[in-house]
């Protein structure tokens, strides 16, 4: 399994416009894509100006083919073109140890 990690600052008190877009334009064409395994929108308790969005995928060829589609409104790039002032960094990650709510440990 594959991770993407999305930091995500934005402008003083528009978090609920960020949950919004990424609930209701990004998140539905992402899920869609091939690959896809799941999506969280974490946003910090001690800061209500910066959230984190982890995608997770089944391979990292399936990410990168989600990236490669090239189209602006299908990209979490997106948001710093609908927000203004929104700042990302995105990093990948492989998943090799996980543990389901079974308490199984999984070697990925």
């Amino acid at each position: 399994m594959y991770a993407q990690r999305t930091r995500i600052r934005v402008p003083a008190g528009t978090l609920a416009e960020l949950r919004h877009t990424i609930e209701e334009d990004y998140l539905p064409v992402v899920g869609r894509r091939p690959g896809f395994v799941a999506a969280y929108l974490l946003e910090q308790v001690d800061d209500e100006d910066e959230a984190e969005l982890i995608v997770f995928w089944d391979t990292h060829a399936a990410a990168e083919n989600f990236t490669r589609t090239g189209l602006l409104a299908s990209s979490i790039q997106a948001l710093a073109v609908t927000m203004p002032g929104v700042k990302l960094q995105r990093q990948g990650y492989i998943v090799r140890v996980s543990m389901d709510a079974a308490k199984e440990v999984q070697h990925v």
